[in-house]
């Protein structure tokens, strides 16, 4: 019998426990088991810890969660408008890929998709080696205890010198669940070298019941190769999505990251860069956008260990209401990462009075001969461009309309992915169909 208290409340762990041991491999069946110790001994972190101040889970601690044990869409016709038919669609249902749904079988050559337990099952050394040497970032608990309870997941693995033109589209769709029920969404990415691949991974649930979404998702990226990756979080209002993503970069590697937000009630968003090799090019741009109480926290992390490496951030908020946004990005700069060229930076744009922002870039440099710079901004409409379009007889609303959008397209249109860029516009606009001050 399970005796001790863990961090999170979960009806029904132990025979959930079982279920998982009886259809693992010993090597998975170790790894879960190692994870839950881990989880075991961990507490849910605190506003008293220093990374988690400004996000209290305190609605969270204080809930009796279940998790969930039906993996079936019962938002047919949401999810086909949603759909894109000329993408790869990975679509996971509750955590489990579902084959019906996705479009797998004439896949690109160089692409092979498969089902994450099946892939750590048969013993993928590279798989089980990445995930034994990521780092486990600010969001420990939940790592843990995603890696301890997850049911399934996706595998992508793009070949060495694959191209693939496709874009690759793994979406979680959290789907009739009752209320109070926890999901384990999980990938993995391997990209071998010299390939290239656009990916964008999709979180979205239709429904307005309250859950919690711990999702990881870990991504290793060949020497040479070329990568674009989005994350888009569009959950209900009512969730709360707690994200990890952990990526192993190696040499003379490019990768265009993006990160978009705008679901949720509480969005926790870790984004860990590893730096494994000289000569990387890596972008992390951002996105949110937030109205009502949502809250949001970003924290990313850019660990460079090599020299000649170049990166780029551009986080932009934009809220309105009584919304909260908080931004912490951390980059780490060896003393063997010699020539290091990094820039930061983050803008928010606060249309709601009651909106706002806590936000802390960070430079931690110990090689000597680097150019780093990082700021940031917070700040409201400029009234006297607000004036100057009224003057042209252009509504105020509509001005309001007009300069906000013209601070969202800025951060968009550097998405160079025609396909994901199209996709995230939309919502977006959704989000504020009438901007109010």
């Amino acid at each position: 019998m399970m005796t001790q208290e863990l961090p999170l409340n979960i009806e029904g762990l132990e025979q959930y426990q079982s279920k998982l041991a009886g259809s693992s491999s010993a090597w998975l069946k170790a790894f879960r088991q190692k994870n839950f110790d881990q989880w075991a001994s961990l507490s849910m972190p605190t506003v008293k810890d220093e990374e988690w101040k400004y996000t209290s889970l305190s609605e969270v601690v204080n809930r009796k969660f279940q998790i969930a044990t039906r993996h079936q869409l019962i938002e047919d016709r949401q999810f086909d408008n949603y759909r894109d038919k000329a993408d790869i669609n990975v679509v996971l249902i509750n955590g489990v890929l579902w084959g019906d749904l996705s479009n797998l079988k004439h896949l690109p050559q160089g692409l092979k998709i498969s089902t994450l337990s099946e892939t750590l099952s048969h013993g993928n050394t590279e798989v089980q080696d990445t995930i034994s040497k990521l780092t486990p970032n600010d969001t420990k608990a939940f790592l843990s205890m995603n890696q301890a309870l997850f049911l399934d997941g996706a595998y992508i693995q793009v070949e060495k010198n694959a191209v693939i033109e496709p874009l690759v589209h793994i979406i979680h769709v959290t789907s009739g669940i009752t209320d109070n029920t926890v999901v384990f969404p999980k990938s993995f990415i391997t990209v071998g070298e010299s390939a290239q691949v656009s990916i964008l991974e999709s979180y979205i649930s239709f429904g307005p019941v309250p859950f919690l979404s711990n999702a990881v998702t870990d991504m290793r990226i060949g020497a040479n190769a070329n990568v674009t990756y989005c994350k888009s979080q569009a959950e209900a209002h009512q969730a709360m999505h707690v994200g990890t993503t952990r990526i192993w970069q190696e040499r003379a590697s490019t990768l265009d990251s993006f990160s978009f937000i705008h679901g949720a009630n509480i969005t926790r968003n870790n984004l860990s860069i590893l730096i494994k090799g000289e000569g990387t090019n890596t972008i992390m741009n951002g996105l949110y956008g937030l109205d009502g109480h949502q809250h949001v926290d970003n924290h990313t992390l850019l660990d460079i260990q090599h020299p000649n490496c170049t990166s780029y951030q551009i986080y932009k908020g934009l809220l309105n209401g009584s919304s909260r946004a908080i931004f912490n990005g951390k980059i780490y700069v060896h003393s063997l990462a010699q020539k290091t060229n990094a820039y930061q930076l983050n803008k928010h744009l606060l249309l709601g009075k009651d909106a706002r922002v806590d936000t802390k870039p960070q430079l931690e440099i110990f090689a000597d001969d680097v150019k780093c710079t990082h700021g940031a901004t917070i700040g409201q409409l400029n009234q006297e461009e607000v004036f100057y379009l009224q003057s042209r007889c252009i509504p105020k609303q509509m001005a309001i309309q007009l300069l906000s959008k013209g601070f969202i397209d800025d951060i968009l249109n550097t998405i160079k992915n025609d396909s994901i860029r199209g996709k995230l516009k939309p919502l977006i606009v959704k989000k504020f169909p009438e901007v109010k001050l």
